[in-house]
């Protein structure tokens, strides 16, 4: 089983390229929100989803704490990468 840990988790995903982009408090509140749902979500993380759940953590935390900093353009942003 792959380790699920956030700064992994973010490299594996589709938001690596701009995850560096973001200020470091932003950064460290992502980690910290992919922290609680690894946490969580841990009967889905040894199931060999590692990739999917990449995503998954990475987009909830990023779009959660975007709109926690008043970025209206989370969603905008979101879509615009997943494409």
């Amino acid at each position: 089983m792959k380790a699920y840990k956030p700064k992994s988790l973010v490299a594996a995903s589709r938001y690596q390229n701009y995850f560096p982009s973001l200020a470091a408090d932003v950064q460290k509140e992502v980690y910290a929100r992919m922290e609680e749902l690894i946490e969580e979500e841990k009967g889905y993380c040894d199931k060999g989803n590692y990739k999917h759940m990449a995503q998954i953590f990475t987009s909830i935390a990023l779009y959660e704490v975007l709109q926690n900093h008043g970025k209206r353009s989370a969603v905008a942003t979101t879509n615009a990468i997943s494409t």
